[in-house]
C-alpha cells in the first residue's frame, strides 16, 4: 500500500508542505493487517487434543514512516530546526489522537487510527532532508468512521434493525442519547441476544445520554444512577449474523453514534 499523506488532530500533512516518502531503496514490504491474536491453549485427551483457554490481542498497531518537505516546483528541500520543531509539537504528544492515511486506491478514505508518534530527524551530509516517524496506535485495529442511526419506537411491539458492520465477533457499546416519547419504565430490548437494559421512573420529553461507562439525565430530579439497571446497551456482532433487533418498552427516539471495529493495519 503506498500513501502520500495523512491528517492528524484535523491538520493534513500535505497541506502543511510535506508528504510521506522513502529514503531508502528497497522496494519490498511486508505489511500487518493488525489484530495479531495469541491464543492460550491447554492439552487434553492425553496430549492428543489442545483445548482453547483464553486469547488476546499481541499488540497495538506500530509502523514507521518517513516524511520530507516537497514542492513539486523543488522537489524534496532542506528543512529547519524551526520545521522540525513544529512538526514535533504536532506529532509528538502524550496522548492518541485521530489519524487518517490517505493513499491512491482510496481503501482507508473511511477509516481512522488513534495515534501518537516519535520523531526524528533524517539528516544527509549535515543537512536536515526528512524525518521519520514511529506511529503507535492505542487498537490492534482500526475504526470505521461513525455511524449515525436514528430509530423511533412509536409502540411497544415495534421492531427495528442494527447492523454491527464490524469485523470483530463480540459487542460496540454506541454512544446514544434517547428522548423519551411517553412517561414510564424504559426497557430497551436487543432480542438478538436476550439483552435488556432498564430505567425505571422516565418521563416524557427526558433525555437520556449513554456514553459507556457514564449515564445521564437531562431531568436533575431523575436519580437515574438508581433507576439504571447498569446494563448499557451494545450491538452484536458475530461471523453469521451481525443483525440486532431491538424492541423498546414506550415510545421514544433513539439516536445512536458508533464506529465499526476494521482489522486492517497499514
Amino acid at each position: 500500500m503506498k500513501y502520500y499523506n495523512f491528517e492528524y488532530d484535523g491538520l493534513s500533512l500535505n497541506d502543511l508542505g510535506y508528504t510521506i516518502c522513502s529514503f531508502g531503496s528497497d522496494d519490498q514490504e511486508t505489511i500487518s493487517n493488525g489484530s495479531q491474536i495469541s491464543f492460550n491453549t491447554l492439552l487434553t485427551q492425553n496430549g492428543a487434543k489442545s483445548e482453547m483457554t483464553s486469547f488476546e490481542y499481541d499488540n497495538c498497531i506500530e509502523a514507521t514512516f518517513q516524511i520530507c518537505k516537497y514542492t513539486c516546483d523543488e522537489g524534496v528541500e532542506e528543512m529547519t530546526f524551526e520545521d522540525c520543531n513544529y512538526l514535533t509539537n504536532w506529532l509528538n504528544r502524550k496522548k492518541f489522537l485521530k489519524l487518517k492515511f490517505y493513499d491512491e486506491e482510496g481503501h482507508y478514505s473511511n477509516l481512522f487510527f488513534e495515534a501518537s508518534f516519535n520523531v526524528s530527524r533524517i539528516e544527509i551530509s549535515d543537512r536536515i532532508m526528512g524525518l521519520e516517524l514511529t506511529m503507535l496506535t492505542n487498537r490492534p485495529f482500526a475504526l470505521r468512521e461513525p455511524i449515525s442511526k436514528t430509530i423511533t419506537f412509536n409502540s411497544n411491539n415495534e421492531i427495528n434493525i442494527i447492523h454491527s458492520h464490524s469485523d470483530e465477533e463480540g459487542y460496540i457499546y454506541p454512544e446514544m442519547q434517547i428522548e423519551l416519547l411517553a412517561s414510564g419504565d424504559l426497557e430497551i430490548i436487543n432480542q438478538s441476544e436476550g439483552r435488556l437494559t432498564s430505567i425505571k421512573n422516565c418521563q416524557n420529553g427526558e433525555i437520556i445520554t449513554m456514553n459507556y461507562p457514564i449515564i445521564e439525565s437531562s431531568l436533575v430530579t431523575h436519580k437515574i444512577q438508581n433507576d439504571f439497571n447498569w446494563n448499557f446497551f451494545r450491538i452484536n456482532n458475530t461471523f453469521r449474523n451481525n443483525t440486532n433487533k431491538i424492541s423498546t418498552s414506550i415510545p421514544c427516539i433513539i439516536n445512536l453514534l458508533y464506529s465499526p471495529i476494521v482489522k486492517m493495519g497499514i
